[in-house]
């Protein structure tokens, strides 16, 4: 009997990456932080507004007690640490323990289905890992003007091969978890809801949304 043919990267992101295009666009055209102007205090204010979502994310994600997905979650937790930092660095006012707990009750009811349906998870985990690439474009032109400060949280996480090893990792462990029709669609209402539900932190409204 001949081995199943291993899916390429493309074929296993392509039903996520379409699912999620137009969120995609919006968010990333319009976030102050992707202006040729930001600045530190751009930065910080992005932190603030994305450390809520993190943290309901995490909390999503641990929920189905799969090891791939508890890996997601302890870097996310590594993640969150760095921001801490950052804003710590950057002289700004975390996020009030109040707002973060109200933001997150705000988050969890479109993230609940993750306890359920792991491959929901999964779709929210496409999301915030995909977030490192673009991280780490952002870390590349921003770090000199924005110099000396670090900016952590848009550099890798355990990730001692390179970001792209890790990500091809990741893709990885999500093909596996995508297995079958349901699955990929389950995942696709993950991506969906991490997108719709991190946009408005950042005071956005995409069309049609």
């Amino acid at each position: 009997m001949s081995a199943a043919v291993q899916p390429s990267m493309a074929e296993v992101l392509r039903p996520l990456r379409n699912a999620t295009h137009s969120l995609h666009e919006a968010l990333d055209s319009q976030l102050p932080i992707a202006r040729e102007d930001a600045s530190l205090a751009d930065y910080a204010d992005h932190l603030r507004a994305l450390r809520p979502w993190l943290e309901a994310v995490r909390q999503a994600l641990a929920v189905p007690g799969d090891p791939g997905l508890d890996r997601v979650a302890r870097r996310t937790d590594r993640r969150l640490a760095a921001l801490a930092l950052d804003l710590e660095d950057a002289g700004a006012a975390p996020v009030g323990e109040h707002a973060g707990a109200a933001a997150q009750a705000c988050l969890a009811p479109r993230l609940v289905e993750a306890a359920a349906e792991p491959a929901f998870a999964w779709g929210l985990a496409y999301v915030l890992e995909g977030s490192q690439l673009g991280g780490l474009a952002m870390h590349k032109r921003l770090a000199p003007k924005l110099a000396p400060h670090p900016m952590r949280y848009f550099q890798p996480v355990d990730a001692p091969d390179g970001l792209p090893a890790q990500w091809k990792e990741f893709v990885a462990q999500l093909a596996a978890a995508l297995r079958d029709p349901a699955a990929v669609d389950s995942a696709k209402r993950g991506a969906v809801a991490g997108f719709e539900t991190l946009i408005p932190r950042f005071g956005l409204q995409p069309a049609g949304l």
